[in-house]
Order: structure tokens, then C-alpha cells, then sequence
């Protein structure tokens, strides 16, 4: 998923270019990676449509950061979420937001990424 704009940001230990999917964590530490948006399926869309929303940390799913959801019509609009813990000792490291399965379109979607601290040695 595409991220058009950047919210408020402090300090280095995270970047995201506006426009793109990629979030890098610069620096080492523990984080929370907070995602919401809508999705609808397309409108060439053939019913049911499986969709599963998942963040990906190097290009692996997170663990426990998959929300599934099976669309019955292309009236649906369905607001999906995620917060997890991240503890991130190898930097650079990259976050993406990847929908699997069938075609859907996200609108009102967002990703914070917090750091909430450094990792105990």
C-alpha cells in the first residue's frame, strides 16, 4: 500500500518518503507499529473476494500483524487494524503494509511507527 503523506515526525529513528510504502527504522530499538484503514473490493470484482492485510518486516509477515477479511459485496467498506510490538536490532530496517488475495482498494489508510524505547543489552 502506498502512504501519500507523512504526519507529524520527530527525530531520525524512523523515515517514510511521501508516496511510497517503505518506512525504514534507522535505529535500533523497541517500536509499535500501528496500522488502519477501509477496503473495498474492486469493482471488477467476483464475489466472495479474500483479502488479508499483513505488515512485512524485510519482506516477511509480522507475526500476528495479518487482518483477514472476505468481502460478499461490492457494497462493503470495512475498516481493518493492527498494533504490534516491534523489537528491531538490525537497522536499517523496512516496513510495508501488503494486501494479499483478491483486489481490493484501500482509502483512509495510515501506519505510525513509535519508538517506544531502546532494547536492554
Amino acid at each position: 500500500m502506498l502512504f501519500d503523506r507523512n504526519g507529524v515526525t520527530y527525530g531520525t529513528a524512523t523515515s517514510h518518503t511521501a508516496g511510497s510504502g517503505t518506512f525504514t527504522v534507522n535505529q535500533p530499538g523497541l517500536y509499535q507499529a500501528s496500522f488502519h484503514g477501509v477496503l473495498s473490493p474492486s469493482s471488477t470484482a467476483s464475489f466472495p473476494v479474500n483479502v488479508v492485510v499483513s505488515l512485512q518486516q524485510n519482506g516477511s509477515n509480522v507475526p500476528g500483524a495479518s487482518v483477514p477479511h472476505t468481502f460478499q459485496s461490492k457494497t462493503e467498506n470495512v475498516p481493518l487494524s493492527f498494533s504490534i510490538p516491534l523489537s528491531i536490532s538490525t537497522v536499517p530496517t523496512t516496513l510495508q503494509v501488503v494486501g494479499q488475495g483478491g483486489t481490493s482498494l484501500p482509502t483512509a489508510i495510515t501506519l505510525n511507527v513509535t519508538k517506544l524505547g531502546e532494547l536492554s543489552s
